[in-house]
C-alpha cells in the first residue's frame, strides 16, 4: 500500500467515526425535545439505547464474514451510509415504536463502524504501539463536541431537532466517499469463519477484557447519553446549557486520548489504564455531590480526560495480551463494550424515574470501581508469550 492511499483511508477512518460520534449524540441531546413531543419517559428514551445495542451486538458479529467477503472499506462505505438512512428515516418519527424501528437501522450501520475502524486502523499501522489507535479514537470526542454544541445551539435557537437529523444525515453520507476504491489498498484478508473463535473464546483471559470494556463503555456511555437532559432537568437550562456539558466532556475525551497517544509508547497503556480508571473513579464519586452548575462543568472536562483511554486502550492492549486475529478480537470485544455502554444508559433511565437522574449517576462509580478491580487481577491470567510487552 502505498503512503497516499493509506493517508487516504485515515482520513477516512477518522471522518467515519467522527460522524458515527455526531449520530451518537444527536439523540441524547434533542431527547427532551423528542421524549416532550413524542410523550416518552426516562425508562424509554434509555431503552432506545438498549434496544439498538441488541441488534449491534448481532452485527458486531456479523461485520467479520461482511468484512471478509467484501472488503473492510467497501463494508464501512456502505454502513456509513446506512447510518445516513437510518437518520433520515428518524425525521419521519411519530411514537415510540418507530423511534425504535429507526433506531435500529441507525444502529445498524453504527455497529459495523463500530466493529471495522479499529481493525482497519490496526491493518494500516500493524506495528503500532497503540499511538495510532488512541489517535483515531480522539476523533470520536471530537464529534461528539462539535455535535452537541452545534445541536444544542441549534435546539435552543428553536430549530427542528427533525432539522438537524437531516443535516447530520447529509454530513455521514458525504464521508462514505473519501473512502478509496478498494482495489487500490491491500489489507489483510480477514478469515470468513469463527474457526478461530474457539481459540480466542476458550481464554479466560479473553472474558475478564471483556467485562473491562463493558464496565468501561457503561461508564462512559452513562456521561455521554445522560449528563445533557441532567444539566436540563437538575438546573432548568436551556439544551445549549445541556450540550455544553456533554462538549466539554467531549472535549476532556479528546485532550486525553490525544495526549494518552502521545506517551502509549513511554509509559505504557496498563499503567495508563490503572491511573486513569482511579482517577475516574473518584471523580465519579464526586459528581453526585457538586451542586454548582459552574463547577460540574469542570469536573465534566476532567471526567472526559479520566475516561479518555478507556476504549482505545483496552481493545490494544487485549489483542497485545491475548495474540491471534485482531480483527475478531476487536469486534468481540465491541460486543461487550455496545452492550454495557446501552445497559448502563437504561439502568439509569429507569433509576432516573423512581429517585432522580442525579442517584442514577453513582451507576457510573460502581463500574469503575469493577473496572479497576479487573486491571489489578488482569495479569493473573495467562496471555499469549509476549503478554507482559504492551505494559
Amino acid at each position: 500500500m502505498d503512503k497516499k492511499t493509506r493517508k487516504l483511508l485515515d482520513i477516512a477512518s477518522r471522518s467515519s467515526l467522527f460522524a458515527y460520534a455526531i449520530s451518537a449524540v444527536a439523540i441524547p441531546v434533542s431527547l427532551l425535545a423528542i421524549t416532550r413531543e413524542l410523550g416518552l419517559n426516562l425508562t424509554q428514551a434509555g431503552s432506545l439505547s438498549l434496544i439498538s445495542s441488541i441488534i449491534q451486538f448481532g452485527i458486531l458479529l456479523g461485520a467479520i464474514p461482511l468484512a471478509s467477503a467484501f472488503g473492510k472499506i467497501r463494508t464501512l462505505r456502505y454502513s456509513i451510509w446506512i447510518m445516513a438512512l437510518g437518520l433520515v428515516l428518524f425525521t419521519r418519527i411519530d411514537s415510540y415504536i418507530t423511534a425504535l424501528i429507526t433506531v435500529l437501522v441507525i444502529g445498524f450501520g453504527q455497529a459495523i463502524l463500530e466493529a471495522l475502524l479499529t481493525p482497519l486502523v490496526e491493518d494500516i499501522h500493524p506495528e503500532d504501539d497503540g499511538t495510532q489507535q488512541v489517535f483515531l479514537h480522539s476523533f470520536w470526542p471530537m464529534g461528539v463536541i462539535f455535535g452537541t454544541l452545534a445541536i444544542g445551539d441549534a435546539l435552543s435557537r428553536g430549530v427542528s431537532w427533525r432539522i438537524l437529523f437531516l443535516g447530520v444525515a447529509v454530513l455521514a453520507a458525504l464521508v462514505g466517499f473519501i473512502f478509496p476504491r478498494r482495489s487500490k489498498a491491500a489489507l489483510p484478508r480477514s478469515p470468513a469463519d469463527f474457526s478461530h473463535a474457539g481459540e480466542i473464546l476458550s481464554k479466560p483471559l479473553f472474558w475478564l477484557m471483556g467485562l473491562a470494556l463493558a464496565f468501561a463503555g457503561g461508564a462512559e456511555g452513562g456521561f455521554t447519553f445522560w449528563t445533557a437532559s441532567y444539566i436540563q432537568i437538575e438546573y432548568g437550562t436551556l439544551a445549549r446549557a445541556g450540550g455544553l456539558g456533554t462538549a466539554l466532556f467531549a472535549a476532556g475525551m479528546a485532550i486525553g486520548r490525544i495526549l494518552a497517544s502521545r506517551i502509549a509508547s513511554k509509559l505504557g497503556l496498563k499503567r495508563i489504564l490503572v491511573l486513569s480508571v482511579s482517577l475516574a473513579l473518584l471523580g465519579g464519586i464526586g459528581f453526585y455531590f457538586v451542586q454548582d452548575l459552574v463547577v460540574l462543568y469542570g469536573l465534566m472536562v476532567l471526567m472526559g480526560f479520566f475516561i479518555a483511554p478507556f476504549w482505545p486502550s483496552i481493545q490494544t492492549y487485549s489483542v497485545r495480551r491475548l495474540g491471534g486475529d485482531p480483527t475478531m478480537i476487536m469486534v468481540f470485544l465491541s460486543c461487550f463494550g455496545i452492550v454495557g455502554f446501552s445497559s448502563a444508559n437504561f439502568l439509569m433511565g429507569v433509576i432516573g424515574d423512581a429517585v432522580g437522574l442525579r442517584s442514577s449517576f453513582l451507576v457510573a462509580p460502581a463500574l469503575l470501581a469493577i473496572l479497576l478491580l479487573v486491571l489489578l487481577i488482569e495479569d493473573r491470567f495467562n496471555g499469549q508469550d509476549d503478554a507482559k510487552s504492551p505494559a
